[in-house]
């Protein structure tokens, strides 16, 4: 029987660029509680390529759980268009994420990616913003 996880994703960036986050919330298909969930910080970037960092964080954690389908929710419309063909990529920043998560996405028997609106994404947000709160603090100077 096939595994099929819906993957909610979110990035999130406190300037842009600035020190951002990912979030990840994997669920098994018809369950309403997340079997696994990510907060990361990824350094200083953007907000766009946040959004790519975390979808590329969910898709792996979803390979590694053996999955064959994949529903991947993400409340980037950007990101959403971009990787179902209907705007083209023209950041160099995005160009390689972009390649990178329609190689994973291809790993996958049945994949797809959804816009969903950023209320139905809270979690993933939740954890995004987790993620810019663990930026390592700056250690003083001793002088």
């Amino acid at each position: 029987m096939p595994i099929k996880i819906i993957l909610h994703s979110d990035g999130a960036a406190k300037g842009n660029p600035g020190p951002a986050g990912v979030g990840v919330a994997l669920y098994h298909s018809g369950e309403s509680e997340p079997f696994a969930t990510f907060a990361e910080y990824i350094g200083e970037t953007t907000n766009n390529v946040a959004e790519y960092r975390g979808l590329l964080l969910g898709l792996h954690e979803a390979l590694l759980r053996g999955a064959d389908e994949i529903e991947a929710r993400t409340d980037s419309e950007l990101m959403a268009r971009q990787i179902e063909g209907r705007y083209q990529v023209k950041s160099p920043d995005l160009i390689t994420l972009y390649e990178e998560a329609k190689r994973l996405l291809s790993r996958f028997d049945k994949a797809k990616i959804v816009h969903i609106p950023r209320a139905q994404n809270s979690l993933a947000d939740k954890l995004a913003n987790q993620g810019v709160a663990a930026r390592p603090k700056a250690i003083p100077k001793s002088g």
